[in-house]
């Protein structure tokens, strides 16, 4: 069969494969979407439980017990702490 033939008629096994090609594509492309939004959902609720951690339990700056003395004066607090700078 000459060439120009065989390029006007192509092979219905050829057709196939394409067809199958192109649907594993477009599952493989699903399912990275899919991974996505289930990450960004995980992070998303981590980030969140997070920020309400913070929210009902911060940190302290100091611990009390660092605390000697503490009185207040006309300018202000003064407070007196074992820590040295």
């Amino acid at each position: 069969m000459p060439a120009s033939l065989a390029a006007d008629h192509p092979s219905p096994f050829g057709a196939a494969l394409r067809a199958l090609g192109l649907s594993l594509l477009g599952l493989a492309a699903i399912l990275v979407f899919v991974f996505a939004a289930a990450a960004a959902l995980v992070i998303g609720l981590v980030v969140a439980s997070a920020a309400l951690a913070l929210h009902f339990m911060p940190r302290r700056a100091e611990a009390p017990s660092s605390v000697l003395e503490a009185h207040k004066t006309p300018n202000g607090w003064v407070v007196e702490t074992s820590a040295r700078r």
